[in-house]
């Protein structure tokens, strides 16, 4: 059967032609037709719906997340600081990351089961309860809640990546844009927004938490020893100039949070239309077993395979971020409260890249954007393996968590759109894949930031060295993509010619007149 792509080609190109190839234009109607009928298209479309529609349901469901995120990457960004009485806050990160890599393999099956819109309404539902759980401190309770948030987050980010995606399809379709260049365009505004969740939560974090100023209105600090900061820090505790924050200060900040949360959801329920209707879709037919042999099967496919790696690493450099980051270089020689401040600079950079990355698609390619991530980010592990910090100097780590966050963009969004142009028939499957594989990248960064006798700084050396690797296998998978895109484009090419050549030819034989 000829793909949708391939018919609507054919179809596009014999429009308003001589009406000598008009026969030529019905067959590829009525295939086009045909395939929309039995769902058989190279991609799902959702009903036709003005292309406003698309960009009201992105804004909504970028501001959901924005709003979910705020709570859940400020909880997170703490937890190895706040909750580092048992290693608390390292295993609630282990426990959560954890369950995400087991939630991916079945996540497609709640995506199709229930719709992209009421997968991501229950799976946010889980994060309120986790930032409520964090007011109380109690570590079963927290461990508990953990283990569930991890098994509704790869279901949350399937359903929005499926979301987003079938809606630039068909934004595409509509427009008559290239699919790479809408997706690009959505997962680019989707992540600005959901970077400036990074904002608005550290700046709570910093405003809530940094303890009262001394008479002259400095903050209250102690002299520190930050030899043991940085590359140097080796498993020991975390050093603080200022006070640890207070029970009544923790609790007001999770409320909060918790009262955020709970807005995100509103937002999903009432701003997002579901999209659970789609032509050649039976519910019924969807059960765990085959969707997890589809992510199995993806899994071991060779296009997949060298993709993995790169893909690790995502959650690798966001362990170290959020982990070694934090509390070798930040709360070690500055303080917890200064945690917010930081990595609002992080969040600032997110934003401003992701829409500089949205324009650049107009006028680079791919290879060139993640190539940019690739150097931004061995020269940012180079120079924290160098740097050593010190109290009082805030300004190197408000510039290292900028140039992150801009290496951070290139991660997030060029890997969801590399595997939505590259598996357009899995696109589930795919996405299930990318965050297992992130969930596992977070796991062993924190499983090393446990560690005692593996310092940071050889941390850093393990991390480049994997981004080496990674990069390089990416490089192989790009060339042999491009390699079998244009093999596909000769071939249709070739068969679009060999068929006007045979409707010439028959009308030449059936009317010798014609010519």
């Amino acid at each position: 059967m000829t793909s949708y792509r391939t018919s609507n080609i054919l179809l596009n190109m014999t429009v308003g032609a001589k009406p000598e190839f008009s026969k030529l234009h019905h067959e590829c109607e009525k295939r086009w037709k045909k395939e929309e009928a039995e769902g058989t298209h190279e991609v799902l479309f959702l009903r036709e719906i003005p292309g406003r529609r698309h960009w009201k349901n992105q804004f909504f469901l970028s501001f959901a997340f924005l709003l979910n995120y705020t709570s859940y990457y400020s909880i997170q960004n703490l937890q190895s600081t706040i909750n580092a009485e048992g290693a608390l806050g390292l295993t609630s990160l282990i426990l959560i990351y954890g369950f995400l890599i087991l939630s991916s393999l079945v996540a497609p099956f709640f995506v199709g089961r229930f719709g992209a819109k009421w997968t991501l309404v229950f799976s946010m539902l889980v994060y309120v309860f986790y930032s409520y759980a964090n007011s109380f401190s109690s570590y079963y309770l927290i461990v508990v809640i953990s283990g569930l948030l991890g098994l509704a987050g790869s279901p949350l980010w399937v359903a929005q990546a499926t979301y987003l995606t079938r809606s630039a399809y068909q934004l595409a379709r509509l427009r008559d844009l290239p699919d790479e260049l809408v997706i690009n365009r959505m997962n680019g505004l989707f992540y600005i927004m959901l970077n400036i969740s990074n904002i608005i939560g550290n700046l709570m974090i910093f405003f809530v938490l940094l303890p009262p100023s001394a008479d002259d209105g400095s903050v209250m600090a102690a002299p520190l020893d930050t030899t043991s900061c940085g590359a140097n820090n080796c498993g020991v505790g975390v050093g603080s100039c200022l006070p640890p924050p207070s029970p009544e200060m923790t609790q007001r900040l999770f409320g909060i949070f918790t009262s955020v949360g709970i807005t995100a959801v509103a937002v999903l329920l009432f701003g997002v239309d579901d999209q659970q209707v789609l032509k050649g879709f039976s519910a019924t037919k969807i059960n765990v077993w085959t969707q997890s042999q589809t992510v199995f099967q993806l899994m071991i496919d060779p296009r997949m395979i060298p993709l993995m790696p790169i893909l690790a690493f995502h959650g690798l450099q966001e362990a170290a971020a959020f982990g070694d980051f934090t509390k070798a270089y930040v709360a070690c020689s500055q303080g917890v409260a200064y945690i917010g401040l930081v990595l609002t600079s992080y969040g600032i950079s997110s934003s401003l890249f992701g829409l500089l990355f949205g324009q650049l698609e107009k006028v680079t390619d791919r290879v060139f954007r993640i190539s940019f991530g690739f150097f931004c980010h061995i020269g940012l592990l180079i120079w924290l393996y160098l740097w050593q910090p010190t109290q009082g100097q805030l300004w190197p780590l408000l510039a290292a968590a900028f140039v992150w966050g801009m290496c951070t963009v290139v991660w997030r969004s060029q890997m969801a759109c590399l595997l939505g142009v590259v598996f357009p028939k899995q696109q589930q499957a795919a996405f299930s894949i990318m965050v297992m594989t992130q969930g596992v990248g977070w796991v062993i960064g924190m499983m090393l930031a446990t560690v005692s006798n593996l310092c940071v700084g050889e941390r850093l050396i393990l991390l480049a060295g994997f981004l080496i690797v990674s990069f390089g296998l990416y490089l192989v998978s790009e060339y042999r993509f491009r390699q079998e895109a244009q093999q596909a484009a000769l071939e249709a090419g070739i068969n679009l010619r060999e068929q006007v050549v045979e409707e010439l030819l028959r009308r030449r034989s059936s009317d010798p007149r014609w010519v």
